[in-house]
């Protein structure tokens, strides 16, 4: 047995916060009916979206005949995809549409869902319904991605790399056409070739998107494997191409197909089904979170395909071990907690106001002996429920394939203390332990406040700075993350904001200097306006912003035209009077409460940290740990 230290300061900040960027992934040829029975699944691990190959134009699928042509022309049958969506906005998950494979009515003479389309013009008509569909229905999706491994040589698409650019182009034009706001994508890279190959096919596609102006929101690549750390050389060479190239500075990285097993995936006892799977999914976790311009990234997959053993849960939706590690994470809460342990273990934690939460996971092939404490635990917590999982809590999924998290013991917490000594986790053993209270009250501000979209500007994609919104906590984070200078810009496009807008801003630590933009959206963006930044002299509502107007610091960071919104300078500069952004003041007549609201940060110390609180935090969807 060897001794394990772990050592947390839930009064300390430790890094990049746990933005919850982990998601899901699943083939289409899981039935529709059996991802309805399930979605309930979804909701308890919380992920934020659900990628779908879709199998259009195969007909043993579900989808496969969502477009159809007949003597009337095309037809479309929304049932099926529907009740999916339906489904999964119920339970709070976002629908991420990889519209694959070729649908039928512009699939060859003797083709099939393989076949480079024979009408190109029909294609982007489908597309355009398909989109526009949703946005129609009032549920618009949350992403769509123009194919699923184009190349990957006899598995998806019979066409070349040139004949993929052209499926795009037309694609994403249609998606465009059919929903103006949709984030669109691609080129779903399978990583089959050798990496010199998929660095080449890689910027080829980058340099014709360039070359024709199309939309590009987000770039996605697949990796499956572990050792050396594998999905972290793939995202390297990705972003190395994308790197440089100021015309996708706003497209985040999606991995939007990973797991930690590489081919084959028999349906036989493998890791995929072991407790030995939690300590490589936590590990992989905490490697994207440093991973800032990574946005996404789905594990693969969550139901059972009936292909691949790759589920989290069999095809009865019975609960696999991994799937424990996505509902841990998610009941930890953003704010990032500093910890360290040693190589052996693994561990991270995190704290607000609500809960505290830490999970520790055993790497090592022995038993290990905890040490040291959890310490700065706020006043308000009295006590810490544990949950080990360990073999002898995943034997309960033969009695109930649905099991739920328990507690295994209660920790005191006594001057901030709460202490691990003692504890031993097995092989491949995961400990958790939450705190919770009732927190400070219910707090209102900005009611009626609704965001629609997180979108994101890389200046510099190295860089491990970050910048996002977090649900949750309806709190915007900014931090250097040891990276200063520029920082990554948040927008958030909203609705339903009021005349004033409330932004409670709290700074941690460091410096920088930050301005809050306006866009105003009325049936176009038609002015901004800018809070802060650096404004030397305060402006009236008629003194109009100039190119020449004075900035501190980084002028050129707030003076330069912004790549969103209106796609100018603001219109005008303002001050934030005590935490009240008066939009009002600065809003055009027709104006209703629509817009992009920005964050943009510069000359950041390193060590910068911020929060602005826009929107109450959600209530708990979770109670303490069963018992």
């Amino acid at each position: 047995m060897g001794k394990g230290k772990v050592w947390v300061n839930l009064a300390i900040e430790g890094g990049v916060p746990l933005f919850k960027k982990f998601a899901m992934f699943d083939s289409g040829l899981v039935p529709v009916e059996r991802t309805c029975r399930d979605a309930a699944l979804f909701r308890r691990c919380r992920i934020p979206s659900l990628r779908m190959d879709l199998f259009i134009g195969e007909p043993a699928a579900d989808l496969g005949d969502i477009a159809e042509e007949t003597p009337e022309g095309l037809r479309y049958n929304w049932e099926k995809s529907d009740r999916l969506v339906k489904a999964l906005r119920d339970n709070g998950v976002s629908p991420y549409y990889s519209w694959c494979y070729v649908p039928r009515p512009v699939q060859p003479e003797g083709g099939n869902f393989r076949s480079i389309p024979a009408d190109w013009e029909k294609y982007r008509e489908i597309m355009r319904n398909f989109s526009g569909h949703y946005r129609q229905m009032g549920c618009p999706l949350g992403y769509q991605e123009i194919y699923n491994e184009p190349v990957n040589p006899g598995a998806f698409f019979d066409g070349g790399p040139e004949d993929y650019h052209l499926l795009y182009e037309y694609g994403a034009l249609g998606i465009r056409e059919g929903d103006p706001d949709a984030l669109v994508g691609g080129p779903a890279e399978a990583f089959v070739l050798p990496p010199y190959e998929c660095r080449v096919n890689a910027s080829r596609f980058l340099d014709y998107i360039q070359k024709k102006e199309l939309p590009l929101d987000f770039f996605s690549f697949h990796t499956y494997g572990f050792r050396e750390k594998i999905y972290l050389d793939r995202l390297r060479l990705m972003r190395g191409v994308l790197a440089g190239r100021e015309y996708f500075n706003h497209a985040g990285i999606h991995v939007n197909e990973m797991n930690t097993v590489p081919p084959p995936w028999p349906y036989r006892k493998t890791i995929l089904e072991q407790q030995a799977l939690l300590p490589q999914i936590f590990t992989m976790m905490e490697d994207f979170l440093e991973e800032t311009d990574v946005e996404l990234v789905h594990w693969a997959q969550m139901l059972d395909s009936g292909v691949d053993a790759l589920g989290l849960t069999d095809h009865l939706g019975r609960l696999r071990p991994g799937y424990f590690a996505f509902e841990l994470y998610a009941r930890m809460p953003a704010g990032r907690a500093a910890c360290c342990c040693d190589d052996r273990l693994g561990c991270m934690a995190s704290v607000d106001e609500q809960r505290f939460a830490a999970v520790v996971w055993n790497k090592s092939e022995e038993v290990m002996e905890l040490t040291e404490d959890i310490c700065g635990i706020p006043a308000v917590f009295d006590q810490a429920d544990v949950c080990i999982v360990d073999a002898r809590f995943l034997d309960g999924l033969t009695q109930d394939p649905g099991l739920r998290l328990q507690k295994n013991m209660c920790l005191p917490v006594r001057g901030g203390k709460a202490s691990l000594a003692g504890i031993q986790l097995g092989i491949s053993d995961v400990l958790y332990v939450e705190g919770n209270t009732a927190g400070p009250g219910k707090m209102v501000i900005n009611p009626g406040l609704r965001i629609r979209q997180t979108l994101h500007y890389y200046p510099d994609r190295w860089k491990r700075c970050y910048a996002e919104y977090d649900s949750d906590s309806g709190r915007v984070y900014l931090g250097a993350n040891g990276c200063g200078g520029r920082l990554t810009i948040v927008s958030l496009k909203i609705q339903g904001a009021g005349g004033k807008l409330t932004v409670k801003r709290t700074r941690l630590s460091g410096e920088a200097n930050l301005a809050v933009r306006m866009d105003y959206y009325t049936s176009e963006y038609v002015k901004a306006v800018q809070f802060g930044g650096g404004v030397q002299e305060k402006h009236s509502m008629e003194a109009k912003h100039s190119a020449e107007a004075e900035y501190s610091g980084d002028a050129g960071y707030f003076n330069a035209n912004f790549s969103r919104g209106t796609k100018r300078p603001a219109d005008y500069l303002a001050e934030e009077v005590e935490g009240i952004l008066d939009l009002g003041r600065y809003a055009p007549a027709d104006w209703k409460g629509e817009g992009l609201l920005s964050f943009l940060a510069a000359d950041a110390t390193d060590n910068y940290r911020e929060t602005v609180q826009l929107a109450a935090p959600v209530s708990r969807a979770f109670s303490s740990l069963l018992d």
